[in-house]
């Protein structure tokens, strides 16, 4: 099967890979969050950055399992509002200096949860049809075997029907069990008639 450059970058591996990179992305946002926010609290830089870097990926990671699993839509609306907060802090938007440069830190805040939302929920759209299609397959898998242990029961009745009418010395078929009876007493390949 010969795919399209439209179909390898609409699959589920590139949208997996994007996901991968905002997820990333997200973790080091927290990351440099909870680096401030500690600074104070924990004066060893290392311990600071390596306390802080656990925890974004940590959160990150619990960020990509929960839009994935969660079944409430409000969720994922929550977590895109507070990752657009979030880039307002990282980029100090409230202490700007001016109106043009308020409204790109503005702007790329919320242009970066939105994407990040759909990304999201393009993911879960993308593994939802493959899986839903993986499930398909494997009962359309579950229904031919069926049939086919059907038939070859069938088949197995008919060859144990067969064996009942059957002499096993000439191999010659007959209509009902008492003519073959009646015959293994002539059979000329029948060892007790030789």
């Amino acid at each position: 099967m010969k795919y399209t450059l439209e179909d390898k970058m609409t699959s589920l591996r590139a949208v997996s890979i994007a996901v991968l990179l905002y997820i990333f992305g997200y973790s080091l946002k927290i990351s440099v969050l909870l680096n401030g926010i500690l600074e104070t609290r924990i004066p060893n830089t290392v311990v600071r950055f390596v306390t802080s870097g656990v925890m974004g990926a940590a959160l990150s990671t619990a960020l990509l399992i929960v839009s994935v699993i969660e079944i409430k839509k409000y969720t994922s609306y929550i977590i895109a509002i507070m990752d657009a907060i979030m880039l307002l802090l990282v980029f100090n938007v409230f202490n700007s200096n001016g109106k043009s440069e308020l409204f790109t830190l503005v702007f790329i805040s919320l242009f970066t949860a939105f994407i990040g939302f759909n990304l999201i929920s393009v993911f879960v759209v993308k593994y939802q049809l493959i899986k839903s299609g993986k499930e398909q397959s494997i009962s359309q898998l579950e229904q031919i075997e069926s049939k086919q242990v059907l038939e070859l029961s069938k088949i197995e009745q008919e060859i144990a029907e067969k064996k009942q009418t059957t002499c096993e010395h000439c191999l010659q078929e007959y209509g009902t069990r008492q003519a073959l009876n009646a015959h293994k007493g002539r059979c000329i390949k029948n060892p007790k008639n030789l």
